[in-house]
């Protein structure tokens, strides 16, 4: 919000019937300004029922085609062995224990974040607003509850009643306050944990050892035959 400008009428008001003329005026205006272009198409959040839909494809297809692999290596192997003598054997990583840990993993991740709300307030704490992680002002408060750490005034001196100027200004600095804090409240909410991310890492790096180790063992297999 860059500016307010409020009518001196409205004062005659109560505060909760301008709240809500306020609150349906910035909506309004937010809603005008944010840039509607084909170009900068906002991301959508993950949707982990179709990432965890498509690892169970990745699961049943996988294990078909190692058992494909695996039956077509043995059926080589016995061939090999009947002019040759081999030592050691090979078995064929564990593929669906990687696949599950991988969907324990997922499993644990965070679902898409809950929209998130975000309250701010005007410098001198008399006007409130909350926020959401949509762009949007939900409440309007212009007799908010006490700050929980207000600025120290001296008895003789209460706070002056809010113009029109006051009021104006409180209420931009407040929904900016708001906006910028939802904002922030749905980029953490919205990136994965360190847990996750350390569970992703550690079935990468799994996965590529079970497969070199794998090939490792079919190349000391092969090396190992020699002829009867």
């Amino acid at each position: 919000m860059t500016e307010i400008d409020l009518d001196g009428r409205l004062l005659r008001e109560e505060p909760d019937e301008l709240a809500a003329r306020l609150t349906a005026v910035i909506n309004a205006a937010l809603e005008r300004a944010r840039p509607r272009t084909e170009n900068t198409p906002a991301d959508p959040p993950p949707d982990m029922d179709a990432i965890r839909r498509a690892l169970d494809s990745v699961l049943s297809e996988g294990l078909l085609g190692m058992s494909r692999v695996t039956g077509s290596l043995g059926e080589a192997v016995a061939q090999i062995n009947q002019r040759a003598t081999m030592r050691g054997s090979f078995e064929p990583p564990d593929i669906e224990g990687l696949l599950q840990w991988a969907r324990a993993a997922l499993d644990a991740a965070k679902e898409t974040p809950a929209r998130a709300h975000s309250e701010g307030r005007s410098p001198d704490g008399r006007v409130a607003a909350t926020a959401s992680s949509d762009g949007r002002v939900v409440t309007l408060d212009l007799v908010p509850r006490p700050d929980p750490h207000p600025a120290p005034r001296p008895a003789s001196h209460p706070a002056p009643r809010l113009g029109t100027a006051e009021i104006a200004e409180g209420v931009r600095a407040a929904v900016n306050t708001a906006l910028a804090e939802a904002e922030k409240s749905a980029r953490r909410a919205a990136e994965p944990s360190p847990e996750f991310l350390a569970s992703v890492r550690e079935a990468q790096d799994t996965g590529l050892r079970l497969l070199d180790g794998y090939v490792a063992s079919l190349r000391a297999l092969m090396d190992s035959a020699q002829p009867k």
